[in-house]
């Protein structure tokens, strides 16, 4: 996981699985950011289980409440997909396509 701040925007670059095993650390890293928007780039997230998809909501949902933003950066396609199943795409921002580049 890599942390990069600049402008007031916060950027998470995550990388393997999304899952149990995983999100405790994103959650501690996403606690002390302080920056208006939080990007999460999930380009090099390979696999995501429902408590890595129910962190990512959780964690907009408390960014939007602080009158914040979040946004989902780069899904890999397979990972895209099962956002899309479960209905979190149309939940959590995504300013770039599956897999492509930023838009």
């Amino acid at each position: 996981m890599d942390v990069y701040v600049d402008r007031g925007v916060c950027r998470v670059v995550l990388n393997g699985e999304l899952d149990v095993e995983t999100v405790a650390q994103l959650q501690e890293v996403v606690g002390k950011v302080e920056e208006h928007t939080l990007e999460v780039d999930l380009s090099g997230v390979s696999f995501v289980d429902s408590t890595g998809l129910k962190s990512l909501l959780d964690i907009s949902n408390d960014w939007r409440q602080k009158g914040g933003q979040m946004l989902i950066l780069r899904p890999q396609p397979d990972v895209a997909e099962v956002m899309r199943l479960v209905g979190l795409d149309r939940l959590l921002a995504q300013n770039t396509a599956p897999g492509g580049e930023e838009r």
